[in-house]
């Protein structure tokens, strides 16, 4: 603000050293040599700074073994990584005399840039790992403080030259693949492929389709079904298919407002047995409709009214054997397990080609029931032969009714039914293999 109190901005544009021009124009000759000396005195410092920095790090690379342990050499009397500072020294002097001080320049901000953006970004990284470390200072504002602290440092990388943005990467690769290959840091090379899993699960989240399900009857059962499908987690985004778009139909007038401030989902207040009501619903638009009183009778009638008007899937809640017979022969998918309704239909809706899903303890594992396809990939094999995730274990072959011990040389037929446990991504990928059919390869 002061230079441009002094001099207009477009003289201060066509000038290379805007510093010492406006001490000239403030003060003369004399201010103009002053200019120059804190100038130099000021890179010089900036010099001297960068140099130490500079030489420490190669210093911590020595010392942790990613570069020769030399670098890490310390001066018997001052206790300075003299190696390190004279290897630093010589390559400003070599690249100095060729002329690329600018280009030199443009790198050392990109690295610069990058990081303080990373030390930025590892305060959030700390706070989440340890939060119950004890800490000398509270970083004001935070996550809001570093979160614009990376911003702020990785929004002017683009700006920089073409060439050092090149350089800058290629050696920042350099630098990662050098980092995840030695010994101490294996661990951390194991883990990426479980990474890269979860970063895809979350990417595909945001990528399923959306189906819209209508659930006829907002009581315990209803309330059930749209709290599981509506529930999102790691197990359920690995397993699930759609996203869920759902609407209510309820004749209890006071229920139907408790389900549209629980839930926050349309809800129609009518009695869903009837077709004129069942049609406000736009059926036109449903995928799903899933009848859910706790009454057969109602459920029976609402099911064939759905499937009359044109759903293309129905699913009814049914207990006694004449309603579920009924039911199945008119093509609606009858639940009859009132334990496991909600769970059962979440499975069917997301899963409908294997045969059961069970989340435990949470979902830190699953256990998985899949049916192998007669022309599956894994026919013919061996299950030592198979490559199944290594967290994922074999609890049993159901063969023809019959439980089969898993051995090592047990062989997949077609049909059999492979019972799976193990993290629920792990179990994911083994279901993938082994419900693929070789025929539509």
């Amino acid at each position: 603000w002061v230079m441009m109190g002094v001099v207009h901005y477009d003289e201060l544009a066509e000038t290379s050293t805007p510093f010492i021009f406006v001490a000239d124009r403030l003060f003369g000759v004399w201010g103009r040599w002053a200019g120059i000396v804190a100038t130099i005195m000021a890179s010089l410092s900036a010099f001297s700074v960068t140099l130490g920095a500079s030489s420490r790090v190669l210093f911590a690379l020595g010392r942790d073994r990613h570069f020769p342990a030399s670098f890490a050499r310390l001066h018997p009397t001052f206790n300075t990584p003299h190696v390190a500072l004279l290897i630093c020294a010589g390559l400003v002097v070599l690249l100095s005399g060729l002329g690329v001080v600018r280009f030199l320049a443009s790198v050392s901000s990109f690295g610069y840039l990058i990081a303080i953006g990373v030390v930025n970004y590892s305060v959030i990284a700390l706070h989440r790992r340890m939060p119950n470390l004890r800490r000398p200072f509270r970083v004001a504002l935070y996550p809001l403080t570093p979160i614009l602290g990376v911003i702020a440092c990785w929004f002017f990388i683009p700006t920089l030259e073409t060439r050092s943005l090149l350089l800058g990467a290629g050696l920042t690769a350099a630098g990662v693949v050098l980092y995840l290959f030695q010994p101490a840091n294996r661990d951390e090379l194991r883990g990426i492929p479980e990474l890269l899993r979860r970063w895809i699960v979350r990417i595909r989240a945001h990528w399923r389709p959306h189906m819209r399900v209508l659930i006829i009857g907002g009581g315990t059962q209803g309330s059930n079904i749209a709290d599981r499908l509506l529930k999102r987690d790691e197990f359920r985004m690995v397993f699930r298919s759609s996203e869920y778009q759902i609407t209510f139909i309820e004749e209890d007038g006071a229920r139907s407002e408790e389900l549209g401030l629980r839930f926050n989902v349309p809800v129609l207040h009518g009695d869903g047995t009837k077709p004129e009501v069942l049609e406000q619903a736009d059926l036109g638009n449903l995928d799903v409709a899933i009848a859910a009183t706790h009454h057969d009778d109602r459920n029976t009638i609402i099911a064939l009214q759905a499937k009359r008007l044109g759903v293309p899937r129905v699913i009814a809640v049914a207990r006694e054997a004449d309603h579920v017979a009924l039911l199945e022969q008119n093509g609606v998918v009858c639940i009859s397990a009132p334990f496991a309704t909600a769970a059962m239909i979440e499975n069917h809706l997301d899963r409908p080609g294997v045969a059961d899903l069970m989340q435990l303890e949470g979902g830190v594992a699953s256990l998985l029931d899949v049916a192998v396809p007669e022309g599956g990939v894994v026919v013919g094999k061996r299950i030592e032969a198979i490559d199944i995730p290594e967290e994922c274990v074999v609890a049993a072959v159901i063969r023809d009714g019959e439980f089969v011990v898993p051995r090592g040389y047990t062989e997949i037929r077609g049909r059999d039914h492979v019972v799976f446990v193990g993290p629920p991504s792990a179990v994911q990928d083994a279901h993938e293999l082994f419900s693929s059919d070789s025929r539509s390869a």
